[in-house]
């Protein structure tokens, strides 16, 4: 994720189709290159972000997470969060929630095949720049790259190839560079922030940290927290040993 020194020097081009969006490829490259300041994010043309070592402790990021399921259970329902609840989706995405599930019960039975499988089948699934399906699977392998399950260790990087290959016709150009991102664990700095406030199990932190991520696009930021928070909390109950 490091970019060259020179890179914020680089020419810019349109990407066609999204002309009016902030993004534009830079020396072969998906960037930000919108009027936003404070974006933090690695793909600043302008600010090249990095986020700060983290390292996480599946344990406390789990509890965190229980956490901040209560907490957004007050909240405006948003994005995929009403799924994550048990609540009704509204149409159309209401039709997106077999598959959905099939997410879930390849997370609880920690069974990687299942997942890979349902996966595939969630990208691209959804409306605007980034579909839900995308931004929701975003979540859950960032979670994964912060808080690795050890019986995927070995296969996932199969998964992940898998998935960025089927993501070249599945989505557009920006959500698959994007998703690439998360699945590398780097992302937006709010996303960062909500990590380490989840590490931390305070309630406050938690709460400040959710409301900024949900404050990410029209519903980006909940689908990246409906994907991350279900991920943290499903599969095997992490070693206190």
């Amino acid at each position: 994720m490091n970019q060259h020194p020179d890179m914020a020097s680089m020419p810019l081009q349109k990407i066609a189709g999204f002309e009016s969006t902030g993004y534009a490829m830079q020396h072969g490259r998906v960037v930000w290159a919108g009027k936003d300041a404070g974006t933090r994010h690695p793909r600043d043309a302008r600010r090249p972000w990095q986020p700060a070592p983290f390292t996480g402790d599946v344990q406390r990021l789990r509890s965190g997470a229980a956490i901040c399921i209560d907490q957004i259970g007050s909240l405006e329902p948003k994005g995929l969060l009403p799924w994550l609840g048990g609540q009704p989706l509204p149409f159309p995405m209401n039709h997106a929630t077999a598959r959905l599930a099939a997410v879930r019960t390849a997370l609880e039975l920690d069974d990687i095949d299942r997942f890979e499988a349902a996966a595939l089948r969630l990208l691209g699934l959804g409306q605007g720049l980034t579909p839900s399906g995308d931004d929701f699977l975003g979540g859950i392998f960032f979670a994964l790259a912060h808080a690795p399950r050890a019986a995927w260790l070995e296969r996932l990087p199969g998964v992940k190839t898998r998935l960025r290959s089927a993501a070249t016709s599945a989505t557009n150009v920006i959500s698959a560079a994007l998703l690439e991102d998360l699945m590398q664990g780097a992302s937006y700095g709010v996303l960062h922030d909500l990590m380490f406030a989840l590490q931390g199990n305070t309630p406050e932190e938690i709460e400040t940290a959710t409301q900024a991520l949900l404050g990410l696009g029209a519903s980006s930021g909940a689908d990246l927290l409906a994907g991350l928070l279900l991920a943290l909390t499903t599969g095997p109950a992490p070693s206190t040993n």
